[in-house]
């Protein structure tokens, strides 16, 4: 017979409760709640007391039951310390070994990405990429990663906002190319600069979810073109490895 840690079992019905009341469409009322739940009425009572005194629900005025407001200061706290850089560090520093590779994450800035952190190749030759530097949506293998992971709609009005200059002569600066480009590399999961903002330098980049499955970063692995001697997986794999991890540390699933 497994040993039972006590209180475990009230607590994870707890927890289960207030679930059910954060996932109803709509804020449900005792009766709901009870022809969704296992519970009988007195325990489901004795549930929703404790929760309430917890300030973890709210009864409201309709009798229907929503978040209560030590949720919200709990989740404002989450975020404010589950700062992308800080909990992307890790896996950014697993790519750079794994790759022997210039590692980027950016956020969005405007119409621009910027860079917050990076983590430099063993090799000689470097990037000459800085932490604050900002760059284009269209010629990056970090902007171009953002725009795959945003819904085809968002993608569109946001290529359309862009000053599409050309960098090189591989830069595409034709909307509606590049859009095609974006809706293209989707299903793929990660997209490529191929010289496009650097001649010489080759970019792999992947979006970075957060837990409402919009994407909020993009991390990249960049090598020049001269040291590109193994195939796509080699950079492609680890790529998608480290970006899905973020993702699911950032409450993605």
């Amino acid at each position: 017979m497994s040993n039972v840690i006590q209180g475990t079992k009230s607590f994870s019905r707890n927890i289960a409760i207030l679930q059910l009341i954060a996932d109803a469409p709509k804020p449900p009322t005792i009766t709901d709640i009870l022809e969704t739940s296992d519970l009988t009425r007195p325990t489901l009572y004795r549930v929703l007391s404790a929760l309430e005194a917890e300030k973890l629900i709210e009864q409201r005025p309709d009798k229907r039951y929503g978040l209560g407001p030590r949720l919200v200061t709990l989740a404002r706290m989450s975020l404010a310390t589950n700062d992308v850089r800080q909990v992307a560090r890790e896996e950014l520093e697993k790519l750079g070994d794994i790759t022997g590779e210039t590692v980027h994450l950016a956020i969005t800035s405007g119409t621009q990405m910027v860079i917050i952190d990076k983590i430099e190749s063993r090799e000689v030759v470097r990037m000459a990429s800085v932490i604050g530097m900002l760059v284009p949506f269209h010629t990056t293998g970090v902007g171009k990663a953002f725009l795959i992971g945003l819904a085809p709609q968002k993608a569109a009005d946001l290529i359309n906002r862009l000053h599409m200059e050309k960098i090189t002569k591989r830069t595409t600066t034709d909307p509606i190319k590049f859009e095609q480009v974006i809706s293209d590399a989707r299903s793929n999961g990660y997209i490529i600069d191929d010289q496009e903002n650097e001649g010489g330098i080759i970019c792999y980049g992947a979006p970075i979810f957060d837990a409402t499955g919009e994407p909020v970063a993009a991390v990249s692995v960049s090598t020049p073109h001269f040291r590109l001697n193994k195939g796509k997986k080699y950079y492609s794999e680890p790529l998608l490895t480290a970006a899905v991890a973020i993702s699911e540390k950032l409450g993605f699933r």
